[in-house]
């Protein structure tokens, strides 16, 4: 895919890949004995990407509710043409850790996020910008292009995902930022995106601020949706068709969700009652693990139900031990959103892209579901943060918070069990400790330690225990802080 671009990316820093994927180590490798942290930096090019010329047979609508104009492609004119390739301004934030593109001119969107010391992108990339007839009912269409975009004022991704944004850069002493607007335009509807990569930490904030200037009050839709394809080969996989062995998990800590859309009929959907007061257990539905990609027949979509109940959702790949993780204010991003192609028998790639490259999909709403909306007075506004980071050498992912993600997992019966454990940080910690006690009792099952603990140097356990897994406590510290915990008791 990467032939397509005018500039070649290159993974930058040293790969500490050979013990991931084996999550009974003490981690990918030795911590670095020190760490120089480097300032984020920021430079602008040139990529050409192949376009469909879908430009040229776009006319505008306006919606006088929002005073939002938007493109509508016609596609009796569009015809059946071929891509050619097409210049798009890159903006580039680069850190000792992450290397984060955005593309203005397609809605502000971020592009791509690499994890350096794999050199993997975390987010989907599609190789073509391709329209397709989905999107919000009233628009008929939607650019599948990939990264991370900005969903308003309607559902199924909003109108201004494929419309130039203007940006503006501010540099700061603890890292740079950069700012996408959708419109300046008075009493209409707006947005504007904070993006902002510290200096010496692999997470991404991310801060929206919508904007009612209008004199009436407004109910309306927003959504951030990330598309997904981490690890190597940017693409999830189907079955059949799965050359870097994918094994892609959602992280949804709920037990119910609510399904939006499925072609499976063993689901509540087509065929069954559904809407927002449908409800599905989650993740084990009638045996199957739903949470896991190569369990699913047909695409599905799912709402966190009744809304997200705790701060983190994202996408893990089991196999690679690669993923994405979404920390987020429950309490006002209330909406947590899943969706995939399907497995067995997914939708035909060739609607999005031209490689039969496959990807997921996190959304999250200000409003628990799309039948909801949320609300703003009249010339009032809401803005909030949200951090975005890579997570990788886990075995999975139990918990996380901005600063860290854990993972707790046990197999065995009977009294006698095996477990698998690890700690991700997202800035580097001294004197880190990773510990797992008996929770009630306190008893200590283990531990790991290290004189620096980085992004690239997770930290695992792995050893026999008597414990359930509902015993088990994690606490992760630095100078004897506690920077992390999984299942801790006030003893």
């Amino acid at each position: 895919m990467r032939r397509f671009l005018s500039i070649t990316i290159i993974a930058i820093a040293p790969i500490l890949i050979a013990l991931l994927g084996r999550p009974d180590r003490s981690g990918l490798s030795a911590a670095r004995s020190n760490l120089i942290s480097g300032i984020t930096t920021i430079m602008t090019d040139i990529i050409s990407i192949p376009t469909y010329p879908y430009q040229s047979k776009l006319f505008w609508i306006t919606n006088t509710t929002y005073n939002i104009s938007y493109p509508v492609l016609n596609w009796g004119q569009y015809g059946n043409p071929s891509p050619a390739p097409k210049n798009y301004t890159r903006l580039i934030l680069e850190n000792d850790y992450l290397r984060v593109t955005l593309l203005p001119e397609l809605g502000g969107r971020i592009y791509e996020m690499i994890f350096k010391p794999t050199g993997q992108n975390e987010l989907y990339r599609n190789p073509v910008i391709k329209p397709t007839n989905w999107g919000p009912s009233d628009q008929g269409w939607w650019l599948a292009a990939g990264g991370i975009e900005w969903g308003l004022p309607v559902e199924e991704h909003g109108y201004e995902t494929a419309i130039p944004w203007s940006y503006e850069i501010a540099t700061g002493a603890d890292g740079i930022t950069v700012t996408v607007r959708d419109s300046t335009q008075p009493d209409r509807l707006r947005a504007s995106i904070g993006i902002f990569l510290p200096n010496d930490r692999a997470v991404l904030l991310i801060q929206p601020k919508i904007e009612n200037d209008r004199s009436i009050d407004l109910d309306f839709k927003w959504w951030i949706n990330a598309m997904l394809a981490p690890g190597p080969g940017n693409s999830v996989g189907q079955n059949g068709l799965n050359p870097n062995n994918s094994d892609v998990r959602f992280i949804d800590p709920i037990d119910q969700v609510t399904i939006h859309s499925t072609g499976d009929n063993s689901l509540p959907g087509p065929n069954f009652p559904s809407g927002p007061n449908v409800g599905m257990s989650w993740p084990i539905f009638n045996d199957r693990d739903l949470s896991r990609l190569q369990n699913w027949n047909q695409w599905l979509g799912f709402f966190e139900r009744p809304q997200a109940l705790q701060d983190f959702a994202g996408v893990y790949d089991l196999a690679n031990h690669e993923g994405i993780l979404r920390i987020f204010p429950h309490s006002i991003a209330t909406g947590a959103k899943g969706y995939g192609m399907g497995w067995l028998h997914p939708i035909d790639a060739n609607e999005w892209t031209d490689d039969n490259s496959y990807y997921v999909e996190i959304h999250g709403g200000l409003a628990p579901t799309f039948w909801d909306s949320a609300h703003l007075n009249a010339h009032s506004a809401i803005e909030w943060t949200e951090a975005w980071y890579p997570v990788v050498g886990l075995p999975d992912i139990t918990t996380a918070d901005s600063d860290a993600a854990l993972a707790v997992t046990e197999s065995g019966s009977n009294g006698l069990y095996v477990v698998a454990a690890g700690a991700f940080t997202t800035k580097p910690l001294s004197k880190a400790r990773f510990a797992l006690y008996q929770n009630g009792t306190c008893y200590f099952l283990g531990e790991r330690t290290t004189g620096l603990m980085t992004p690239d140097t997770p930290l695992t356990y792995t050893h026999d225990v008597q414990a359930p897994l509902d015993q088990i406590a994690a606490i992760l510290t630095s100078d004897n802080r506690l920077i992390a915990s999984r299942n801790v008791a006030n003893d």
